[in-house]
């Protein structure tokens, strides 16, 4: 669960303050409150065990996000060791659907400092002990994408979701890769992001 922060509320004018304070008064409250509403997103946040907290500002897809680091700038992260549907593909909005309720907190833990070949950075997200990777390719909204050293519980999952016939894997049909999708879809056609 993401840590809320509280509210920043200035307190009305006194009672009985002449028109020139109550009017001084409104002008430095929204001073004062531009100035928190521009800072206190900038305050990093840290779970409980104090590691760092990034926030969530757009899903992109089911395997894209861009957050601000705690720094406060802007990653856009590929999520690492998974490939899910493309927009238009079956399962597609599906799996960007499910990543964007389980950020709907708006804070995740990032861990990963590799950087593809589109200047993404890959990372596992994190919320909580909740490995959101692993929970899309449990889910069948993902394939397990690792090259010549997939993550074991990435593949157990995948796995589990195939025998389960879970999202993917649920047609008689098997699913075609977003690899392979793509190869057939040549981008600006389907509105992908990658």
């Amino acid at each position: 669960m993401s840590p809320r922060r509280p509210r920043f509320r200035l307190p009305p004018p006194p009672p009985g303050l002449p028109p020139k304070a109550r009017r001084l008064y409104v002008a430095l409250a929204a001073i004062l409150s531009a100035v928190a509403t521009v800072t206190i997103p900038m305050c990093p946040l840290a779970d409980s065990a104090g590691r760092p907290l990034w926030r969530v500002e757009h899903v992109h897809d089911g395997d894209t996000v861009t957050c601000l680091d705690e720094r406060g700038q802007s990653r856009k992260i590929r999520l690492q060791g998974i490939d899910a549907p493309e927009h238009g593909q079956p399962f597609g909005d599906a799996a960007r659907r499910a990543l964007a309720d389980k950020v709907s907190g708006g804070s995740v833990r990032v861990e990963g400092d590799a950087i593809d070949q589109h200047g993404r950075l890959l990372g596992t997200l994190w919320i909580g002990e909740r490995n959101l990777n692993q929970e899309l390719v449990a889910e069948g909204l993902a394939w397990v994408f690792g090259g010549f050293a997939p993550d074991e519980d990435l593949v157990a999952a995948e796995e589990a979701a195939r025998a389960a016939r879970r999202g993917l894997w649920s047609s008689d049909q098997p699913p075609v890769s977003p690899q392979d999708w793509r190869a057939t879809h040549p981008r600006g056609i389907t509105g992908q992001t990658r």
